[in-house]
């Protein structure tokens, strides 16, 4: 009998951790609030800013510039038009539509890291959620493989019930 008990509970625990996994990828058009049962929620819309301009603008990284802006479109040059994440030569020849606030996908890890995953056409932008009291940051760590980029977004509001 606690035989069988043991491996009912074993099942269970499999499956909730499968079902958690599978809720924790889901696509949502919105990337500004996240609410986990686990660690409670994250709002970046205080980071964002409104009326079409990012909120991190032409960040350096080796020959591009990068603009990023959680929760609201902006705009720039074609094709970095309603965008949330663009890509900018530094000679200003070329822009790149890195992610939509509208294709956005949230992933929780077991330990509560929280990361957005944006998408374009043909590109995609993993942002890594930094839990910082510190003024609101933005690292670009670059193009991880080709294609994929990859920022780091700190700020209070980052932090699980931060904002």
């Amino acid at each position: 009998m606690i035989t069988l008990v043991f491996l009912v509970f074993c099942f269970h625990v499999h499956l909730t951790e499968h079902v958690s996994i599978l809720n924790q990828n889901q696509l949502t058009k919105n990337d500004c609030t996240y609410k986990d049962g686990r660690f409670g929620s994250i709002n970046l819309s205080s980071v964002g800013l409104k009326h079409g301009i990012p909120a991190f603008r032409h960040v350096p990284k080796d020959e591009y510039f990068f603009s990023y802006n959680p929760c609201y479109p902006f705009s720039e040059e074609s094709p970095c038009t309603n965008v949330a994440v663009c890509q900018i030569s530094k000679d200003g020849s070329a822009y790149y539509n890195l992610g939509m606030n509208s294709l956005v996908s949230w992933s929780i890890t077991v330990d509560g890291k929280a990361t957005l995953v944006y998408s374009s056409i043909d590109r995609q932008t993993v942002v890594n959620l930094q839990c910082s009291n510190e003024l609101d940051q933005l690292v670009v760590n670059g193009e991880y493989e080709l294609r994929h980029y990859n920022l780091t977004l700190s700020s209070k509001c980052a932090c699980w019930n931060g904002c």
